[in-house]
Protein backbone atom coordinates (compact mmCIF):
# COMPACT_ATOMS: atom_id res chain seq x y z
CA UNK A 1 0.00 0.00 0.00
CA UNK A 2 2.16 2.78 -1.33
CA UNK A 3 0.85 6.25 -2.07
CA UNK A 4 2.61 8.06 -4.90
CA UNK A 5 2.76 11.85 -4.65
CA UNK A 6 3.58 14.42 -7.29
CA UNK A 7 6.59 15.61 -5.31
CA UNK A 8 8.41 12.54 -6.53
CA UNK A 9 8.67 10.32 -3.48
CA UNK A 10 6.47 7.71 -1.86
CA UNK A 11 4.36 8.07 1.19
CA UNK A 12 4.47 4.66 2.78
CA UNK A 13 2.00 2.56 4.69
CA UNK A 14 2.14 3.09 8.45
CA UNK A 15 3.07 -0.57 8.95
CA UNK A 16 6.61 0.37 7.90
CA UNK A 17 6.82 3.00 10.63
CA UNK A 18 5.18 0.68 13.15
CA UNK A 19 7.73 -2.08 12.60
CA UNK A 20 10.79 0.13 13.05
CA UNK A 21 9.35 2.42 15.73
CA UNK A 22 9.83 -0.45 18.19
CA UNK A 23 13.59 0.20 17.92
CA UNK A 24 13.02 3.49 19.74
CA UNK A 25 13.78 2.16 23.18
CA UNK A 26 16.63 2.86 25.57
CA UNK A 27 16.59 -0.73 26.83
CA UNK A 28 19.48 -2.51 25.08
CA UNK A 29 18.07 -5.99 25.70
CA UNK A 30 14.71 -4.96 24.29
CA UNK A 31 16.40 -3.46 21.22
CA UNK A 32 18.29 -6.71 20.65
CA UNK A 33 14.99 -8.62 20.55
CA UNK A 34 13.42 -6.10 18.16
CA UNK A 35 16.47 -6.17 15.85
CA UNK A 36 16.36 -9.96 15.76
CA UNK A 37 12.61 -9.95 15.07
CA UNK A 38 13.02 -7.44 12.23
CA UNK A 39 15.82 -9.47 10.66
CA UNK A 40 13.80 -12.67 10.87
CA UNK A 41 10.53 -11.13 9.61
CA UNK A 42 12.18 -9.37 6.67
CA UNK A 43 14.10 -12.47 5.59
CA UNK A 44 10.97 -14.60 5.79
CA UNK A 45 9.09 -12.03 3.76
CA UNK A 46 11.91 -12.01 1.18
CA UNK A 47 11.49 -15.74 0.66
CA UNK A 48 7.80 -15.42 -0.17
CA UNK A 49 7.02 -11.83 -1.23
CA UNK A 50 10.17 -10.28 -2.63
CA UNK A 51 8.43 -7.17 -3.91
CA UNK A 52 6.94 -6.44 -0.48
CA UNK A 53 10.42 -6.30 1.07
CA UNK A 54 11.27 -3.31 -1.11
CA UNK A 55 8.86 -1.27 0.98
CA UNK A 56 11.24 -1.56 3.94
CA UNK A 57 14.63 -1.23 2.28
CA UNK A 58 15.10 2.54 2.46
CA UNK A 59 14.30 2.57 6.18
CA UNK A 60 16.74 -0.28 6.78
CA UNK A 61 19.37 1.67 4.84
CA UNK A 62 18.74 4.83 6.91
CA UNK A 63 19.03 2.98 10.19
CA UNK A 64 22.21 1.29 9.02
CA UNK A 65 23.78 4.74 8.72
CA UNK A 66 21.95 7.11 11.08
CA UNK A 67 21.31 5.98 14.64
CA UNK A 68 22.65 6.94 18.07
CA UNK A 69 22.72 3.24 18.97
CA UNK A 70 25.53 1.14 17.46
CA UNK A 71 23.60 -2.11 17.82
CA UNK A 72 20.91 -0.77 15.49
CA UNK A 73 23.34 0.39 12.79
CA UNK A 74 25.21 -2.92 12.99
CA UNK A 75 22.02 -5.00 12.89
CA UNK A 76 20.60 -3.12 9.90
CA UNK A 77 23.91 -3.28 7.97
CA UNK A 78 23.95 -7.00 8.60
CA UNK A 79 20.38 -7.33 7.34
CA UNK A 80 21.17 -5.45 4.12
CA UNK A 81 24.13 -7.76 3.50
CA UNK A 82 21.95 -10.81 4.07
CA UNK A 83 19.27 -9.53 1.68
CA UNK A 84 21.90 -8.79 -0.93
CA UNK A 85 23.18 -12.33 -0.47
CA UNK A 86 19.67 -13.57 -1.29
CA UNK A 87 19.94 -11.81 -4.64
CA UNK A 88 17.88 -8.74 -3.73
CA UNK A 89 19.07 -5.42 -5.10
CA UNK A 90 19.53 -3.13 -2.11
CA UNK A 91 19.65 0.68 -2.18
CA UNK A 92 22.76 2.83 -1.70
CA UNK A 93 23.08 6.28 -0.20
CA UNK A 94 22.65 8.80 -2.97
CA UNK A 95 25.10 11.34 -1.58
CA UNK A 96 28.33 10.66 0.29
CA UNK A 97 28.27 14.04 1.96
CA UNK A 98 26.42 13.17 5.16
CA UNK A 99 23.64 15.47 6.39
CA UNK A 100 24.86 18.57 4.50
CA UNK A 101 26.15 19.33 1.03
CA UNK A 102 28.19 22.19 2.50
CA UNK A 103 29.66 20.69 5.67
CA UNK A 104 32.07 17.69 5.56
CA UNK A 105 30.48 14.76 7.37
CA UNK A 106 33.47 14.29 9.67
CA UNK A 107 32.89 17.79 11.07
CA UNK A 108 29.19 17.36 11.86
CA UNK A 109 28.46 16.09 15.42
CA UNK A 110 28.38 12.27 15.47
CA UNK A 111 25.11 10.62 16.41
CA UNK A 112 26.76 7.79 18.35
CA UNK A 113 29.40 9.77 20.27
CA UNK A 114 28.21 9.00 23.79
CA UNK A 115 30.79 11.35 25.30
CA UNK A 116 29.52 14.45 23.46
CA UNK A 117 27.39 17.12 25.07
CA UNK A 118 24.71 16.71 22.42
CA UNK A 119 24.40 12.91 22.56
CA UNK A 120 21.48 12.90 25.00
CA UNK A 121 19.54 15.17 22.61
CA UNK A 122 20.23 12.89 19.66
CA UNK A 123 19.22 9.89 21.75
CA UNK A 124 15.98 11.52 22.92
CA UNK A 125 15.15 12.61 19.37
CA UNK A 126 15.51 9.00 18.25
CA UNK A 127 13.43 7.71 21.14
CA UNK A 128 10.64 10.13 20.15
CA UNK A 129 10.70 9.65 16.38
CA UNK A 130 12.88 6.58 15.64
CA UNK A 131 14.94 9.04 13.63
CA UNK A 132 17.57 11.73 14.12
CA UNK A 133 16.88 14.04 11.21
CA UNK A 134 19.60 15.89 9.33
CA UNK A 135 18.13 19.11 10.76
CA UNK A 136 18.70 17.92 14.31
CA UNK A 137 22.17 16.57 13.56
CA UNK A 138 23.40 19.86 12.05
CA UNK A 139 21.79 21.92 14.81
CA UNK A 140 23.71 19.63 17.17
CA UNK A 141 26.65 22.04 16.83
CA UNK A 142 24.70 24.10 19.40
CA UNK A 143 23.12 21.84 22.06
CA UNK A 144 21.89 24.67 24.31
CA UNK A 145 19.73 25.97 21.49
CA UNK A 146 18.79 22.57 20.02
CA UNK A 147 17.03 21.55 23.20
CA UNK A 148 14.47 24.37 22.83
CA UNK A 149 14.11 23.92 19.08
CA UNK A 150 13.23 20.24 19.54
CA UNK A 151 10.64 21.18 22.17
CA UNK A 152 9.09 23.72 19.80
CA UNK A 153 9.08 21.47 16.74
CA UNK A 154 7.61 18.53 18.65
CA UNK A 155 4.97 20.71 20.31
CA UNK A 156 3.82 22.20 17.00
CA UNK A 157 3.37 18.85 15.28
CA UNK A 158 2.45 16.54 18.15
CA UNK A 159 1.63 18.60 21.23
CA UNK A 160 -1.79 19.72 22.48
CA UNK A 161 -3.92 21.99 20.32
CA UNK A 162 -7.25 22.30 18.54
CA UNK A 163 -5.98 21.37 15.10
CA UNK A 164 -5.72 17.64 14.26
CA UNK A 165 -2.12 16.49 13.90
CA UNK A 166 -2.47 15.72 10.20
CA UNK A 167 -3.83 19.26 9.67
CA UNK A 168 -0.67 20.61 11.28
CA UNK A 169 1.60 18.50 9.10
CA UNK A 170 -0.29 19.62 5.99
CA UNK A 171 -0.02 23.29 6.97
CA UNK A 172 3.71 22.69 7.42
CA UNK A 173 3.83 21.24 3.89
CA UNK A 174 2.15 24.34 2.45
CA UNK A 175 4.58 26.61 4.30
CA UNK A 176 7.63 24.58 3.21
CA UNK A 177 6.57 24.79 -0.43
CA UNK A 178 6.83 28.57 -0.48
CA UNK A 179 10.63 28.23 -0.54
CA UNK A 180 10.51 25.05 -2.66
CA UNK A 181 12.00 22.97 0.17
CA UNK A 182 11.56 19.37 -0.92
CA UNK A 183 13.50 18.10 2.11
CA UNK A 184 10.94 19.49 4.55
CA UNK A 185 7.98 18.44 2.41
CA UNK A 186 9.22 14.85 2.24
CA UNK A 187 9.44 14.60 6.02
CA UNK A 188 6.06 16.26 6.57
CA UNK A 189 4.29 14.07 4.01
CA UNK A 190 5.49 11.09 6.01
CA UNK A 191 4.22 12.69 9.24
CA UNK A 192 0.91 13.51 7.57
CA UNK A 193 0.31 9.88 6.59
CA UNK A 194 1.42 8.56 9.98
CA UNK A 195 -1.08 10.90 11.65
CA UNK A 196 -3.86 9.39 9.53
CA UNK A 197 -4.10 12.15 6.91
CA UNK A 198 -6.07 11.34 3.73
CA UNK A 199 -3.53 10.31 1.04
CA UNK A 200 -5.51 12.13 -1.64
CA UNK A 201 -4.54 15.49 -0.09
CA UNK A 202 -0.97 14.82 -1.18
CA UNK A 203 -2.06 15.08 -4.81
CA UNK A 204 -2.40 18.83 -4.37
CA UNK A 205 -4.04 21.59 -2.37
CA UNK A 206 -7.17 21.39 -4.52
CA UNK A 207 -7.79 17.98 -2.90
CA UNK A 208 -7.64 19.43 0.62
CA UNK A 209 -10.70 20.88 2.37
CA UNK A 210 -11.71 24.46 1.58
CA UNK A 211 -10.77 25.41 5.15
CA UNK A 212 -7.14 24.48 4.48
CA UNK A 213 -7.15 26.17 1.08
CA UNK A 214 -8.21 29.44 2.68
CA UNK A 215 -4.82 29.65 4.44
CA UNK A 216 -3.04 30.09 1.09
CA UNK A 217 -3.20 33.88 1.11
CA UNK A 218 -1.64 34.36 4.53
CA UNK A 219 0.92 31.66 3.72
CA UNK A 220 1.97 33.63 0.64
CA UNK A 221 2.05 36.99 2.40
CA UNK A 222 3.86 35.85 5.55
CA UNK A 223 6.57 34.27 3.43
CA UNK A 224 7.13 36.97 0.85
CA UNK A 225 5.66 40.24 2.17
CA UNK A 226 4.87 39.83 5.89
CA UNK A 227 4.45 43.59 6.39
CA UNK A 228 1.41 43.45 4.10
CA UNK A 229 -0.55 41.15 6.43
CA UNK A 230 -3.37 42.94 8.22
CA UNK A 231 -6.43 42.43 10.35
CA UNK A 232 -8.67 42.21 7.26
CA UNK A 233 -6.96 38.98 6.20
CA UNK A 234 -7.59 37.45 9.63
CA UNK A 235 -11.19 38.61 9.88
CA UNK A 236 -11.93 37.15 6.47
CA UNK A 237 -10.72 33.73 7.65
CA UNK A 238 -13.03 33.89 10.66
CA UNK A 239 -16.15 34.45 8.58
CA UNK A 240 -18.35 32.35 6.32
CA UNK A 241 -18.31 28.63 5.68
CA UNK A 242 -15.21 26.67 6.68
CA UNK A 243 -14.14 29.51 8.96
CA UNK A 244 -11.26 29.47 11.42
CA UNK A 245 -11.50 30.25 15.13
CA UNK A 246 -8.95 32.68 16.59
CA UNK A 247 -7.44 29.84 18.62
CA UNK A 248 -7.02 27.72 15.49
CA UNK A 249 -5.52 30.65 13.60
CA UNK A 250 -2.96 31.29 16.33
CA UNK A 251 -1.86 27.66 16.02
CA UNK A 252 -1.76 27.76 12.22
CA UNK A 253 0.22 31.03 12.27
CA UNK A 254 2.84 29.50 14.53
CA UNK A 255 3.25 26.50 12.25
CA UNK A 256 3.46 28.62 9.09
CA UNK A 257 6.08 31.01 10.51
CA UNK A 258 8.06 28.13 12.03
CA UNK A 259 8.35 26.28 8.72
CA UNK A 260 9.06 29.38 6.64
CA UNK A 261 12.03 30.07 8.90
CA UNK A 262 13.04 26.41 9.14
CA UNK A 263 13.16 25.94 5.36
CA UNK A 264 15.44 28.98 5.28
CA UNK A 265 17.81 27.12 7.63
CA UNK A 266 17.54 23.85 5.68
CA UNK A 267 18.40 25.51 2.39
CA UNK A 268 20.94 27.84 3.95
CA UNK A 269 22.93 24.92 5.37
CA UNK A 270 22.51 22.77 2.26
CA UNK A 271 20.94 19.80 4.03
CA UNK A 272 20.90 16.58 2.04
CA UNK A 273 17.71 14.56 1.77
CA UNK A 274 16.92 12.01 4.43
CA UNK A 275 18.23 8.64 3.28
CA UNK A 276 14.80 7.00 3.26
CA UNK A 277 13.24 9.64 1.00
CA UNK A 278 13.33 8.78 -2.69
CA UNK A 279 15.80 11.63 -3.27
CA UNK A 280 18.13 10.27 -0.58
CA UNK A 281 18.97 6.85 -1.97
CA UNK A 282 19.56 5.14 -5.28
CA UNK A 283 19.64 1.63 -6.65
CA UNK A 284 22.78 2.43 -8.61
CA UNK A 285 26.14 0.96 -7.70
CA UNK A 286 27.54 4.05 -5.97
CA UNK A 287 26.55 7.47 -4.65
CA UNK A 288 25.72 9.95 -7.39
CA UNK A 289 27.79 12.97 -8.48
CA UNK A 290 28.77 14.08 -4.99
CA UNK A 291 32.29 15.42 -4.48
CA UNK A 292 34.47 13.68 -1.95
CA UNK A 293 35.10 15.26 1.44
CA UNK A 294 38.63 16.04 0.30
CA UNK A 295 37.25 17.94 -2.67
CA UNK A 296 34.83 19.76 -0.37
CA UNK A 297 37.66 20.77 1.95
CA UNK A 298 39.68 22.06 -1.02
CA UNK A 299 36.77 24.11 -2.28
CA UNK A 300 36.26 25.50 1.23
CA UNK A 301 39.90 26.53 1.44
CA UNK A 302 39.68 28.16 -1.96
CA UNK A 303 37.22 30.76 -0.67
CA UNK A 304 38.12 34.36 0.01
CA UNK A 305 39.44 34.93 3.58
CA UNK A 306 39.08 38.70 3.29
CA UNK A 307 35.49 38.63 4.61
CA UNK A 308 36.52 37.02 7.90
CA UNK A 309 39.45 39.38 8.38
CA UNK A 310 37.24 42.35 7.57
CA UNK A 311 34.55 41.37 10.09
CA UNK A 312 37.12 40.53 12.78
CA UNK A 313 38.85 43.88 12.30
CA UNK A 314 35.51 45.69 12.52
CA UNK A 315 34.63 43.81 15.68
CA UNK A 316 37.94 44.63 17.36
CA UNK A 317 37.73 48.33 16.55
CA UNK A 318 35.65 50.82 18.44
CA UNK A 319 32.27 51.34 16.80
CA UNK A 320 33.40 54.88 16.00
CA UNK A 321 30.91 57.25 14.44
CA UNK A 322 27.69 55.30 14.42
CA UNK A 323 24.19 56.63 14.12
CA UNK A 324 20.62 55.56 13.60
CA UNK A 325 20.64 56.98 10.09
CA UNK A 326 21.74 53.74 8.38
CA UNK A 327 18.95 52.82 5.96
CA UNK A 328 18.44 49.91 3.65
CA UNK A 329 19.21 50.44 0.00
CA UNK A 330 16.03 48.75 -1.18
CA UNK A 331 16.94 49.00 -4.86
CA UNK A 332 20.27 47.30 -4.18
CA UNK A 333 18.57 44.28 -2.62
CA UNK A 334 15.94 44.14 -5.34
CA UNK A 335 18.73 44.07 -7.95
CA UNK A 336 20.66 41.47 -5.94
CA UNK A 337 17.69 39.10 -5.74
CA UNK A 338 17.01 39.51 -9.44
CA UNK A 339 20.65 38.66 -10.14
CA UNK A 340 20.40 35.58 -7.93
CA UNK A 341 17.29 34.42 -9.77
CA UNK A 342 19.28 34.17 -12.97
CA UNK A 343 21.78 31.70 -11.50
CA UNK A 344 21.56 27.98 -12.10
CA UNK A 345 20.10 26.33 -9.00
CA UNK A 346 20.56 22.84 -7.68
CA UNK A 347 18.37 20.38 -9.57
CA UNK A 348 16.57 19.48 -6.35
CA UNK A 349 15.26 23.05 -6.13
CA UNK A 350 14.69 23.88 -9.78
CA UNK A 351 11.72 21.65 -10.47
CA UNK A 352 8.09 22.59 -10.13
CA UNK A 353 7.51 19.39 -8.18
CA UNK A 354 5.84 21.25 -5.32
CA UNK A 355 3.66 23.67 -7.28
CA UNK A 356 0.62 21.45 -6.78
CA UNK A 357 0.58 22.52 -3.12
CA UNK A 358 0.44 26.24 -3.98
CA UNK A 359 -2.62 28.13 -5.19
CA UNK A 360 -0.43 31.05 -6.24
CA UNK A 361 3.01 29.56 -7.05
CA UNK A 362 4.17 32.73 -8.83
CA UNK A 363 3.73 34.93 -5.75
CA UNK A 364 7.15 36.58 -5.31
CA UNK A 365 9.05 38.54 -2.68
CA UNK A 366 8.45 42.30 -2.81
CA UNK A 367 10.54 44.96 -1.11
CA UNK A 368 8.93 46.74 1.85
CA UNK A 369 8.06 50.30 0.82
CA UNK A 370 8.39 51.61 4.36
CA UNK A 371 9.75 50.44 7.69
CA UNK A 372 7.53 49.53 10.63
CA UNK A 373 8.79 50.55 14.05
CA UNK A 374 9.54 47.47 16.09
CA UNK A 375 7.95 48.86 19.26
CA UNK A 376 4.56 48.47 17.53
CA UNK A 377 4.83 44.70 17.78
CA UNK A 378 7.98 43.90 19.73
CA UNK A 379 8.04 40.28 20.95
CA UNK A 380 8.54 41.11 24.62
CA UNK A 381 6.03 43.96 24.73
CA UNK A 382 3.39 42.70 22.28
CA UNK A 383 4.04 39.26 20.80
CA UNK A 384 4.75 37.32 23.98
CA UNK A 385 1.79 38.60 26.08
CA UNK A 386 -0.61 38.30 23.12
CA UNK A 387 0.42 34.73 22.29
CA UNK A 388 0.35 33.77 25.96
CA UNK A 389 -3.37 34.45 25.80
CA UNK A 390 -3.64 31.63 23.25
CA UNK A 391 -1.03 29.17 24.48
CA UNK A 392 0.87 29.82 27.70
CA UNK A 393 3.08 26.74 27.53
CA UNK A 394 4.26 27.25 23.95
CA UNK A 395 4.71 31.00 24.47
CA UNK A 396 7.11 30.28 27.33
CA UNK A 397 9.07 27.77 25.20
CA UNK A 398 9.36 30.26 22.32
CA UNK A 399 10.40 33.05 24.65
CA UNK A 400 13.20 30.97 26.13
CA UNK A 401 14.29 29.82 22.66
CA UNK A 402 14.61 33.44 21.53
CA UNK A 403 16.59 34.31 24.66
CA UNK A 404 18.97 31.40 24.17
CA UNK A 405 19.77 32.11 20.52
CA UNK A 406 20.24 35.83 21.16
CA UNK A 407 22.64 35.24 24.05
CA UNK A 408 24.40 32.13 22.72
CA UNK A 409 28.15 32.66 22.41
CA UNK A 410 31.39 30.77 22.88
CA UNK A 411 33.51 33.94 22.86
CA UNK A 412 35.39 32.68 19.81
CA UNK A 413 35.70 33.71 16.19
CA UNK A 414 37.44 31.27 13.90
CA UNK A 415 40.59 30.15 15.74
CA UNK A 416 40.61 33.25 17.95
CA UNK A 417 39.51 32.94 21.57
CA UNK A 418 38.19 35.47 24.11
CA UNK A 419 36.32 37.45 21.48
CA UNK A 420 33.17 39.37 22.44
CA UNK A 421 30.88 38.78 19.47
CA UNK A 422 27.86 40.59 20.91
CA UNK A 423 27.87 43.41 18.36
CA UNK A 424 28.27 41.02 15.45
CA UNK A 425 25.44 38.76 16.61
CA UNK A 426 23.15 41.72 17.29
CA UNK A 427 23.92 43.18 13.88
CA UNK A 428 22.92 39.92 12.15
CA UNK A 429 19.72 39.68 14.22
CA UNK A 430 18.55 43.27 13.67
CA UNK A 431 19.62 43.41 10.04
CA UNK A 432 17.53 40.29 9.39
CA UNK A 433 14.48 41.97 10.86
CA UNK A 434 15.26 45.17 9.00
CA UNK A 435 15.10 43.18 5.75
CA UNK A 436 11.61 42.13 6.84
CA UNK A 437 10.48 45.71 7.29
CA UNK A 438 11.07 46.05 11.05
CA UNK A 439 13.06 48.98 12.47
CA UNK A 440 13.82 49.36 16.19
CA UNK A 441 14.42 52.92 17.33
CA UNK A 442 16.38 51.77 20.39
CA UNK A 443 18.97 49.86 18.32
CA UNK A 444 21.94 51.67 16.82
CA UNK A 445 21.84 50.64 13.16
CA UNK A 446 25.22 52.23 12.71
CA UNK A 447 26.47 48.92 14.13
CA UNK A 448 25.11 47.12 11.09
CA UNK A 449 27.12 49.40 8.87
CA UNK A 450 30.26 49.10 10.94
CA UNK A 451 30.02 45.36 11.67
CA UNK A 452 28.74 43.84 8.43
CA UNK A 453 30.61 44.24 5.12
CA UNK A 454 28.38 44.69 2.08
CA UNK A 455 29.06 41.18 0.75
CA UNK A 456 28.08 39.67 4.11
CA UNK A 457 24.88 41.71 4.11
CA UNK A 458 24.19 40.37 0.63
CA UNK A 459 24.62 36.82 1.94
CA UNK A 460 22.17 37.49 4.78
CA UNK A 461 19.63 39.09 2.46
CA UNK A 462 19.56 36.15 0.04
CA UNK A 463 19.40 33.66 2.92
CA UNK A 464 16.47 35.43 4.58
CA UNK A 465 14.46 36.54 1.57
CA UNK A 466 15.04 33.91 -1.12
CA UNK A 467 16.86 30.92 0.43
CA UNK A 468 15.80 28.70 -2.46
CA UNK A 469 18.33 30.64 -4.57
CA UNK A 470 21.29 29.88 -2.31
CA UNK A 471 24.19 27.77 -3.54
CA UNK A 472 27.34 26.43 -1.91
CA UNK A 473 29.28 29.53 -3.03
CA UNK A 474 27.12 31.58 -0.66
CA UNK A 475 28.14 29.36 2.28
CA UNK A 476 31.83 29.34 1.38
CA UNK A 477 33.13 32.27 3.41
CA UNK A 478 36.38 31.19 5.04
CA UNK A 479 37.87 31.87 8.45
CA UNK A 480 34.68 31.05 10.31
CA UNK A 481 34.26 27.51 11.58
CA UNK A 482 31.37 25.39 10.31
CA UNK A 483 29.83 25.67 13.77
CA UNK A 484 29.91 29.46 13.48
CA UNK A 485 28.30 29.34 10.04
CA UNK A 486 25.50 27.20 11.45
CA UNK A 487 25.26 29.68 14.34
CA UNK A 488 24.72 32.54 11.87
CA UNK A 489 22.01 30.49 10.13
CA UNK A 490 20.23 29.87 13.44
CA UNK A 491 20.31 33.57 14.34
CA UNK A 492 18.81 34.46 10.96
CA UNK A 493 16.19 31.70 11.28
CA UNK A 494 14.99 32.77 14.71
CA UNK A 495 15.09 36.47 13.91
CA UNK A 496 12.91 35.84 10.88
CA UNK A 497 10.55 33.59 12.82
CA UNK A 498 10.11 36.20 15.55
CA UNK A 499 9.50 39.06 13.11
CA UNK A 500 6.99 37.27 10.88
CA UNK A 501 5.23 35.70 13.85
CA UNK A 502 4.76 39.13 15.41
CA UNK A 503 3.33 40.40 12.11
CA UNK A 504 0.83 37.54 12.26
CA UNK A 505 -0.08 38.11 15.91
CA UNK A 506 -0.56 41.84 15.33
CA UNK A 507 -2.94 41.10 12.47
CA UNK A 508 -4.83 38.55 14.59
CA UNK A 509 -5.00 40.65 17.76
Amino acid sequence: AVVSTQSGHYGRDTKVEDMFSKLATEDEAERAIVIQDIQQDIKELASTELDSVKLFLSTILRLSQRSPFDDITHGMKQLLQQLEGLGLQVPRIRFRKGPSFYIPHDVVPKLNDTSSEVYHLFKNAFLNDARVSHMVQVMGFHPAYLSYWIQTHHYLLRGPGQLPKYFRAYIGILASCRHHCLYSVNLLEREFLCFGGPPTWLQGIQYAPRKIQRLSTINDILCNSPWALNNHHMQELQQGADCWSRQELSQALTIICHFHALTQFILGCGLTHEIDSSAGHTYGTSPLDAPSDEESSLSEKSGDPILFDDIYTRLMQEAGETSNSEELNHQHFADLLEQQSNRELLQMRKSNALSHYLMNPDFQYTVAKEMIHGHEFDWEEMGFPVFRGYNTELADILDEKFRVIQSLTYNTMGKRANVDTTKLRESVWYFTQQLLGVYFTDFDYGLVKSMLPDNFKDYISVTVLTPEKLQEDNFRFTGFTYSEKVHFSLIMMESRFQATFCYGLKALD
